[in-house]
């Protein structure tokens, strides 16, 4: 084993794993190295391979290095549609492999006679009819140790749970709907039942604790990390009567909404048409987010990371800041991102991270910066958690500072509110804070549109 610096909550964790027998959602809030923690545990138990990593693309090479630099051995990162039919792998079996092709390679795997399942980011098969979820549901079949790891496996409401809670204890999380009616509040709809609620979360988060999860806080375990303070900066947007005019638009379309038209469309199309006023509001608030952007780097000498979600606002920000910006989306190859983020940790002239919240909210660190901010907001609270967690982590030394550009009097205003009412519900099931309210972000949405009308 290759030596590193272990922490006694580190190593509390490895002993918990063992008590659980290897079958675990690991919960550790982002930073604290839920990685480590896991190669800790297979360091202790040679005996268990093969093992494979199921995880989001962009991560798989990030294992491919941890396991390298931990265990001190070579992986097998898995790549395609195509399995080859005659494939050797080493002695000392690590296989990684992302979720969007595990399907084409389960009869492959199958014949491993794997003995530990890793599932990072497990909140990615949250799903039940998704073909990912499907896919490691087939493939944990007959494997002893399961272990799911996520800062926030939980990002919206309880029902999400059950995916994960099934895969590592199916003898406690058989069936969906006993679990659904006992912590979800289920509500009877013309169409059906709606699982979008929560119910009895102190009791959920004592079962976890005693059954399968290890949690800890960044606050309980890493007294010397800096704090993380978050503030919202209100901007003016140009062109105001267009926004209006779109808004009165939308206003407009609700109303002429018929009660017995099919539920899931109208959520549909409603989604689409919110979704152009959030994509509207940040375009027209541009010209304040730059000028901010200019006061932060002027007057700052440290680095800058910023998030958007939106293709057109990373590029106008990218044209904007060429020549001292990195830049990560969801077109970035692995290699690039690899690069992108070594750049902006190593290069004094590279002074701004760029960044779309989903395709580099995980599995980086961007500790060479203290300041981040928020241009544009995900429909997920958890996403922001995880994407602030990049700077606030192992490594940072100063106060992480987390800015929230929030267009003025726009549906961002409405949804920056709600996100934060939302992100209640997931810090009661998790950390057992006693908070039972559960809003449904786009209903919730509607109303306070329709009253600012």
């Amino acid at each position: 084993m290759v030596k590193i610096r272990r922490l006694q909550y580190q190593l509390d964790a490895v002993k918990q794993i063992e008590q659980f027998n290897g079958r675990v959602l690991l919960a550790d809030e982002m930073g604290l190295g839920k990685s480590i923690e896991v190669l800790l545990w297979l360091w202790k138990h040679p005996e268990l391979k093969p093992v494979i990593v199921v995880c989001p693309a962009s991560l798989k090479w990030v294992w491919e290095n941890f396991i390298h630099q931990i265990l001190n051995i070579r992986c097998d990162v898995l790549q395609g549609t195509a399995p080859p039919k005659n494939r050797l792998f080493r002695k000392h079996s690590f296989i990684v492999i992302n979720y969007e092709i595990l399907q084409y390679w389960l009869p492959f795997l199958k014949k491993l006679n794997i003995k530990v399942l890793i599932i990072d980011e497990c909140h990615y098969q949250k799903s039940i009819r998704a073909k990912r979820t499907k896919a490691i549901w087939e493939l944990s079949k007959n494997i002893p140790h399961i272990i799911a790891m996520s800062g926030t496996p939980l990002t919206n409401r309880p029902s999400e749970l059950w995916t994960t809670l099934r895969l590592i204890r199916p003898d406690l999380y058989k069936s969906f709907f006993s679990y659904a009616f006992h912590f979800c509040n289920p509500i009877r709809r013309p169409w059906g039942w709606d699982y979008k609620g929560a119910a009895n979360l102190t009791e959920l988060h004592r079962q976890l604790k005693s059954t399968m999860m290890i949690r800890r806080l960044k606050k309980n375990v890493l007294t010397e990390l800096p704090d993380k303070t978050r503030t919202i900066i209100p901007l003016d947007i140009e062109k105001r009567e267009d926004y209006n005019k779109a808004v009165h638009n939308f206003i407009a379309w609700l109303s002429k909404q018929s009660i017995t038209k099919a539920k899931k469309a109208k959520k549909a199309e409603q989604l689409v048409k919110m979704g152009y006023l959030k994509r509207l509001a940040a375009e027209l608030k541009m010209k304040a987010v730059f000028s901010w952007i200019d006061n932060c780097i002027e007057y700052n000498d440290g680095k800058l990371v910023v998030y958007c979600t939106h293709r057109k606002i990373v590029q106008m920000l990218a044209n904007k800041y060429k020549g001292i910006c990195v830049v990560i989306d969801g077109s970035t190859s692995p290699k690039k991102r690899k690069l992108a983020v070594r750049a902006f940790q190593t290069n004094k002239q590279k002074r701004i991270f760029i960044g779309n919240i989903k395709a580099a909210g995980v599995g980086i660190t961007l500790t060479a910066a203290s300041i981040l901010a928020f241009i544009e907001l995900d429909w997920v609270p958890g996403n922001h958690t995880q994407a602030e967690d990049r700077i606030h982590r192992i490594g940072q030394k100063d106060t992480a500072s987390i800015y929230y550009l929030i267009a003025k009097d726009t549906i961002e205003e409405y949804l920056c509110q709600l996100i934060q009412k939302k992100q209640e519900i997931l810090t009661s099931t998790l950390d057992g804070k006693n908070k039972t309210n559960q809003l449904n972000i786009f209903d919730e949405l509607e109303k306070a549109l329709r009253k600012g009308k």
